[in-house]
């Protein structure tokens, strides 16, 4: 599978969902009105902030992308497409890709922290022990089933479509990071890892930009086939750069699996 030389992922700012959720988990559910109940999670707007911080990513890429793009991919949820919008690229045209839309939380879509918890405490224990493994009610999607749809039906399309040029997608956390994880090879332990960290390198913020080339910025050569190199950047934070890195997918060692076997605690004999 030969991915594009360059493929840059773009989240989307900041919408309706995310100040609702982060309020919720304070204990405010103001947000959780009527209206914005009766609705799908795809229908949320940027708020004012996620407006600029689109206007912010706008400029980054204006200031930094420097050839051509030939395909430009938008998830089918509306505060991508806004995002997608107001980034503003000369000369984009927009395909929307129902594949990149956010991961599936079936019967805990567009509900406050409380209400998640006393209506399904199963599978909210079951998120718990395994936030990798686990299936939203209702029959959504595990964080391990959205890496096998993003495999499946959005990198091998545009391997088979694109191997040779550049691609901007906007979408979503979840995809950017389910993205990562089929390109740098992580796993399980990676996904806890992440998800509990509170440095910011390892987020992915509202317009996070996350950059994956197979040139070698030493020696501009380009790899055959594989992602080389990524670099992540927050362009409405001053300090949001973190510049290029090579990517090194990991290999254990028979001392490696042992190790990490024996960090968990056996049962029976």
């Amino acid at each position: 599978m030969t991915l594009p030389k360059n493929l840059i992922l773009v989240r989307h700012g900041q919408s309706e969902g995310n100040i609702a959720t982060k309020a919720s988990e304070q204990g405010d559910n103001s947000f959780f009105t009527n209206d914005f109940l009766n609705r799908h999670s795809r229908e949320f707007r940027l708020t004012d902030l996620g407006i600029k911080q689109a206007q912010s990513a706008a400029s980054w890429l204006r200031d930094n992308i420097t050839f051509p793009i030939d395909r430009y991919l938008v998830s089918d949820y509306i505060r991508a497409k806004e995002t997608a919008a107001h980034l503003g690229l000369q000369s984009a045209l927009w395909s929307v890709d129902v594949q990149l839309r956010e991961r599936d939380m079936a019967l805990m879509d567009n509900l406050p922290r409380d209400v998640r918890d006393k209506l399904f405490p199963l599978e909210q224990t079951q998120y718990k022990f395994s936030p990798f493994l686990s299936v939203p009610a209702g029959g959504g999607e595990s964080f391990a089933a959205l890496c096998l749809r993003i495999k499946a039906d959005f990198l091998d399309s545009i391997a088979r479509n694109n191997p040779n040029g550049s691609v901007i997608v906007v979408c979503h956390g979840h995809v950017m990071r389910a993205i990562q994880f089929k390109i740098e090879g992580l796993g399980h332990d990676d996904f806890l890892r992440l998800e509990k960290s509170e440095d910011t390198a390892d987020k992915i913020r509202n317009c996070q930009i996350i950059w994956y080339s197979r040139h070698d910025p030493e020696n501009r050569l380009v790899t055959n086939t594989r992602m080389l190199t990524v670099r992540s950047v927050c362009p409405w934070d001053k300090e949001g750069d973190l510049g290029w890195k090579y990517i090194e997918r990991k290999k254990f060692t028979n001392q490696d699996l042992f190790d990490e076997v024996n960090r968990y605690t056996r049962h029976a004999s």
